[in-house]
């Protein structure tokens, strides 16, 4: 299959490493690979280089465009509310906002922001600010570096995990979600309220406690965060990571309405992927933030100097191998039917000229099967013919002038001969050379004759044809 461009999504999840790719066509979106390298950290840094180059060489994936998602954990997820007459200056206002969560140089931050408008008119702005210590980001980027692997683009795990979920939805802007991700040490919650990310946390899952109990607090948190409407519900919570699929057997007593995010996502997913999908759902969302040019929630917390910026003529290669692939297509299609025609006309072409030539040999077939049958009628009759005048003639040549046929009878090829001789022990091998006779054998014994004084004997022998 011809794939028009590759996104490839590496979540740093704990200990473990998650690669997801999504592939793009003129179909859709398409789950292609997936892979997880556990304890990424602790493994030798050239091992594992090559086993990641490993699977992007058998994968056949690009590294051009890979997005590394931040866990929730290691992000600072702030929202401001400022008036619309800082829009003009907003980058200068939104610097200021960040350095008044840097209380030292140590604790300095990269970071980016989204507008919120939630479908709102209002005449305030609603900042989606998303923040990283430099010491912890500037610490992955090494490591992936070590790794071979340079990303294009940084963001969160929950803003990848609502892109993918908001992807391509038109029912979205006026309901709320609750998205939650169960990994088996931790739950992280996201609200989504009219398309936009409008609450997000992070807790972890102690060993004894239930789902039930810990997302019920979570959710009633989430809704006093959310301050919603009198008239507004919550639409659907729909569950995602590893733990996912076990969790709503549990938690159907008390959240009936959960449902798992594979069930609403915009991807196609093939067989051998299924099993992967929740726990690759945050690595999708981040593939599939680079996939797309406008993702519904777009930050990037990458440097400005490691970032690399297109122009809009960049695309023009892709759009001519779009277009090149698009005429083939058609060409190919429209091919297809004038070749048959042609070929059908050739056909019948040859067809006529074979014609006559084909009846000659159907002529000659049958004049063949005709003679066929007539030597088999002969052979027939010639095998059964009456060969006792042959078989007296042949057994009158060969015998000696001193032997005496006493009884001779033929019976269906069998040929019974008695008589007497002065060596009957030697006619055997005279009875064998004879082209009538075969398989000529001895019955009963060879005693001498009381008045002859010759040898008695009897043979048996099958005709020969």
């Amino acid at each position: 299959m011809i794939y028009l461009k590759t996104s490839v999504g590496i979540e740093l999840r704990g200990e473990d490493m998650l690669i997801a790719s999504l592939q793009s066509n003129l179909t859709g979106e398409v789950f292609t690979h997936f892979r997880s390298f556990a304890n990424y950290r602790q493994r030798d840094r050239h091992e594992l280089r090559r086993e990641i180059a490993l699977f992007f060489k058998t994968s056949g994936l690009g590294k051009e465009n890979i997005i590394l998602g931040i866990a929730r954990k290691d992000i600072v997820i702030r929202y401001l509310d400022l008036p619309s007459e800082v829009a003009d200056n907003l980058k200068q206002a939104i610097r200021y906002q960040v350095q008044s969560f840097e209380p030292s140089d140590e604790d300095r931050f990269y970071y980016d922001y989204a507008v919120l408008d939630g479908n709102i008119p209002s005449k305030r702005l609603s900042i989606l600010l998303t923040m990283v210590k430099k010491s912890i980001l500037d610490g992955h980027l090494q490591l992936l570096l070590d790794l071979g692997i340079r990303p294009k683009l940084v963001t969160g795990t929950p803003i990848a995990l609502s892109n993918l979920f908001l992807a391509n939805r038109k029912d979205v802007r006026d309901k709320n979600f609750i998205l939650a991700l169960l990994s088996p040490s931790s739950l992280e919650l996201l609200a989504l309220r009219r398309g936009c990310l409008a609450y997000s946390t992070g807790v972890p899952k102690r060993n004894n406690q239930g789902w039930a109990d810990l997302l019920l607090r979570e959710l009633n948190e989430a809704a006093s965060k959310m301050r919603l409407d009198p008239e507004e519900t919550l639409e659907k919570i729909v569950l995602a990571g590893e733990a996912a699929e076990s969790a709503p057997a549990e938690l159907a007593a008390a959240i009936p309405d959960c449902e798992l995010i594979q069930d609403h996502i915009a991807v196609r997913i093939p067989n051998q992927n299924i099993p992967h999908v929740q726990e690759a759902a945050c690595a999708l969302g981040l593939a599939y933030t680079g996939l797309v040019r406008c993702p519904w929630i777009k930050i990037n917390l990458l440097p400005e100097e490691l970032r690399t910026h297109q122009t809009r003529w960049v695309y023009v290669p892709t759009a001519i191998s779009g277009l090149a692939i698009l005429v083939l297509a058609l060409a190919l299609a429209f091919h297809d039917r004038f070749q048959n025609r042609e070929l059908i006309r050739k056909l019948d072409q040859e067809i006529q000229l074979l014609k006559e030539p084909v009846e000659r040999v159907q002529a000659l077939r049958n004049q063949s099967e005709e003679m066929e049958k007539r030597i088999l009628a002969i052979e027939n009759r010639l095998r059964n013919r009456d060969m006792n005048l042959e078989i007296l003639k042949e057994l009158t040549t060969i015998l000696p002038a001193d032997t005496y046929l006493m009884t001779y009878t033929y019976r269906e090829g069998i040929i019974q001969l008695a008589g007497v001789s002065s060596s009957a022990p030697n006619l055997i091998g005279l009875l064998e050379k004879s082209p009538l006779l075969k398989d000529v054998s001895q019955k009963g014994g060879i005693f001498k004759d009381a008045q002859t004084g010759k040898d008695r004997f009897s043979f048996e022998a099958k005709l020969e044809r």
